[in-house]
């Protein structure tokens, strides 16, 4: 619970926010999210919808049915990071007070944001909120309740994931990373750190951002209160050979060679390269129906090392690429979006 303090200093005066939704093609997931999002009653919002170039008509559907959403419409697929600074950039320049980042399949509740604005207004040390995020179905089962980066593994940890809600993470505290599915951004992060990492086409970026934010001096706190509800696999294929495996390979070399020390950075190195070679082919089986599935996920994972080109910026057409050279697979197809085509061309 917020104290009474920090909730009669926002009531007085609530900052201005701005919430950010990133589109790419799924038509009845973001009309279902901005359907929420106008049920909510915090008192001073704007809510800017940015469309990562859908090509599929449902962007101009989208500004017939919300005509008090702001849209942006971006000239190509700039991924998660990129897409979402277009409106960071708009909101920053406008005057936001804070940024709202949330997903298209993500679901709030009238009041789920008061608490999180309360709760980064009572300290200014707190950079960033994330909050408890449960799936869509089945509605009591944990998504997301704040988390830790393993030292080892060096990647994100997510409390309670999977987990049936009981209470159990219902206590404001810090955490290590915040989900870029529901984060809420404090200008004076923007000033200091800056937007979004642009490296990454899609994921990692939240943890990179909350390493970045946290090196910078300021807080990342999780608010039990500012809840929300997920659709988990409503914007991407589980498990993709390309968009999964490839890219999240990727990610988490840029990543860990950005933050570790050089010396590190290179012994880390050796240890994943053994990593792929010994213990990837024993889990690389996950979400594969055949043995072709497998195969092709077995090399995404060795391709990515390969291809790792230090801190560089991953973009649509090296995914494209990627996807070019490992071919079709039975379950996934060719496509990355869930309604995309998973049949071989004739």
């Amino acid at each position: 619970m917020m104290s009474q303090r920090s909730s009669s200093v926002c009531s007085t005066n609530w900052p201005k926010v701005y919430i950010i939704v990133l589109h790419w093609k799924n038509y009845e997931s973001t009309r279902d999210c901005l359907e929420s999002i106008g049920t909510i009653t915090y008192p001073r919002c704007e809510i800017l919808v940015i469309d990562n170039h859908s090509g599929d008509g449902s962007p101009e559907r989208l500004q017939t049915e919300f005509p008090h959403c702001h849209f942006m419409l971006n000239d190509e697929n700039l991924g998660f990071a990129r897409g979402c600074n277009v409106g960071i950039r708009y909101a920053f320049e406008h005057g936001a007070d804070y940024v709202l980042l949330l997903n298209n399949d993500i679901r709030v509740t009238p009041g789920f944001l008061e608490p999180a604005v309360c709760a980064a207004e009572s300290d200014p040390r707190v950079g960033l909120v994330t909050g408890k995020v449960l799936y869509l179905d089945p509605p009591n089962m944990i998504w997301h309740a704040g988390g830790y980066i393993h030292p080892i593994k060096r990647n994100a940890i997510t409390r309670g994931f999977r987990e049936r809600d009981r209470g159990q993470y219902d206590k404001v505290c810090e955490t290590d990373w915040a989900t870029g599915a529901m984060m809420l951004i404090k200008r004076s992060v923007l000033e200091t750190v800056g937007f979004l990492p642009e490296e990454y086409f899609f994921g990692t970026e939240e943890w990179d951002y909350s390493t970045a934010v946290r090196k910078a001096g300021f807080k990342i706190l999780y608010v039990p209160e500012f809840k929300a509800y997920h659709n988990a696999g409503a914007s991407y294929p589980a498990g993709h050979p390309v968009l999964i495996v490839y890219n999240g390979v990727r990610n988490k070399m840029i990543y860990n060679q950005k933050y570790l020390p050089r010396p590190v950075w290179w012994i880390w190195r050796l240890l994943y390269w053994i990593y792929l070679q010994v213990w990837w082919p024993r889990r690389a089986w996950w979400g594969c129906q055949t043995e072709e599935d497998y195969q092709v996920r077995l090399k995404a994972a060795r391709l990515a090392f390969k291809d790792h080109k230090g801190i560089q910026p991953i973009k649509l057409r090296d995914l494209e690429e990627a996807a070019r050279r490992l071919g079709p697979t039975p379950t996934w197809g060719l496509g990355w979006h869930p309604k995309a085509e998973t049949k071989r061309p004739s």
